[in-house]
């Protein structure tokens, strides 16, 4: 930890939700419920509930490049929980003058090393009176986030945490001056295919590589209209990662690739 993130907490009134439950059951709605029940004011933004189902890996990803578009002060909730009703512990953190709230997994991985405090929470205290074993995104994330957003001290949701769990991350290898080895990350609902190239990666010149994948070699473009309806492409994204897609396409149907599959890029 270090004073990066070391502003007072001053809360917004806003509240982001990151989940893997989807929006057929009433999951998410409830949510919502208990975060207005305990501060009526709040204002409660959906960012995603379409994780993968225990996807830790992609809602790290999604919330670690989605957070900064928000207002200094918002609760941010991340509730994709393998875990729940284990021993697992529940972490609070505040970095730059944000407060996260996720499970104790390496979910929060990516804010460690800027975080000004990062908290285990004092799940008795902050919980509903009768707390479920299997919905902690109700019984303790939502009313913790709730008084949060309502102004409680951070000092007040539990001890300091010295050994918060890390995910281990995967990340292009470079193979030689011209090639690196990238791996597929996610699959968006378009069907792209969303890898852990970043632009950075490229040495800022993009349109002089090309992704290999069998005997298929796909341009790195600006953008979609660059290719015409039925092509593939590859092109950076507005996460600023390297991408690969199919203009009114899918990528993922027409490659048969899936998350954790390799992807070669090569410069042209």
């Amino acid at each position: 930890m270090n004073s990066n993130g070391a502003r007072a907490w001053t809360p917004s009134g806003v509240v982001s939700l990151l989940t893997d439950f989807g929006l057929v059951d009433p999951y998410v709605g409830v949510m919502h419920g208990v975060i207005l029940a305990g501060a009526p004011a709040a204002r409660i933004v959906d960012l995603t509930h379409g994780v993968p189902p225990q996807d830790i890996a992609v809602a790290g990803f999604y919330l670690e490049r989605s957070w900064s578009y928000f207002p200094t002060g918002t609760v941010h909730v991340a509730v994709v929980d393998p875990g729940v009703g284990s021993a697992r512990r529940i972490l609070a953190v505040g970095a730059d003058g944000h407060a996260f709230l996720a499970p104790d997994n390496g979910l929060l991985s990516g804010f460690f090393e800027r975080a000004a405090w990062v908290k285990v929470l004092d799940v008795e205290r902050f919980s509903l009176e009768e707390r479920s074993r299997t919905f902690h995104g109700r019984d303790v994330f939502a009313p913790t986030a709730a008084r949060l957003a309502a102004g409680l001290s951070p000092s007040e949701l539990g001890p300091d945490c010295p050994d918060p769990l890390r995910r281990a991350r995967s990340g292009p290898k470079r193979l030689g001056k011209d090639q690196i080895e990238a791996h597929v990350l996610l699959v968006d609902r378009f069907g792209n295919l969303v890898t852990d190239l970043g632009a950075a990666d490229l040495e800022g010149e993009p349109s002089k590589w090309v992704a290999r994948i069998g005997e298929r070699r796909i341009p790195l473009l600006a953008t979609y209209s660059d290719a015409r309806a039925g092509e593939l492409l590859a092109l950076v994204d507005s996460f600023g990662c390297v991408e690969i897609a199919v203009v009114q396409g899918s990528a993922a149907r027409r490659l048969a690739l899936s998350p954790g599959a390799k992807v070669r890029f090569e410069r042209s």
